[in-house]
């Protein structure tokens, strides 16, 4: 009996250490979840010279060039290519149909995107069923007037892939 008293006492730090990792496991897990996501956003290429790729999403706008998409990695990194990003004026509108963005190094200049037509390609509703959460897929196809007081200034019409994402808050 005196000898596991030791014994007992050299293995208390494992001992900690496993309760503390065990109780962090049960926290992560109890943790809650968001309570529903929202993203969008295009994807196109500008009918200009050398046609920058356009992506935006719900935040910002970047322009990257295409040889930066389809091009060597090495002449990427060597920050021998421009590109250009932007900031949106209302990050929460959607993709509706005149979307506003200011640019990020010279916040005088701004760019706007003037919904001309669109397209919807697919529209996929998953609902929650034995699942905690519905899911709501759309695609576009649309066709925006690229109107821009600095860099490419235009003005153009530029076709752009686009996806509307819902998942909707965990039923309980």
């Amino acid at each position: 009996m005196r000898d596991l008293i030791p014994a007992a006492a050299e293995n208390r730090p494992v001992r900690s250490l496993l309760t503390g990792l065990i109780a962090f496991a049960f926290a992560a897990i109890a943790s809650p979840c968001v309570a529903s996501e929202w993203r969008y956003g295009c994807r196109g290429v500008l009918p200009s010279g050398d046609e920058p790729v356009i992506i935006f999403n719900r935040s910002s706008l970047i322009m990257l060039p295409k040889a930066w998409v389809r091009g060597s990695l090495l002449g990427s990194v060597n920050g021998q290519l421009l590109s250009s990003s932007f900031r949106a004026a209302d990050n929460n509108s959607g993709l509706v149909p005149k979307m506003v963005f200011a640019r990020d190094d010279h916040p005088d200049e701004k760019l706007t995107l003037i919904e001309k037509s669109s397209q919807t390609i697919s529209d996929v509703h998953r609902p929650a069923g034995r699942q905690p959460r519905s899911e709501q897929i759309t695609t576009y196809r649309k066709v925006y007037r690229w109107v821009s007081d600095g860099i490419y200034q235009g003005p153009y019409d530029i076709k752009m892939d686009c996806v509307n994402y819902e998942l909707s808050a965990p039923r309980r």
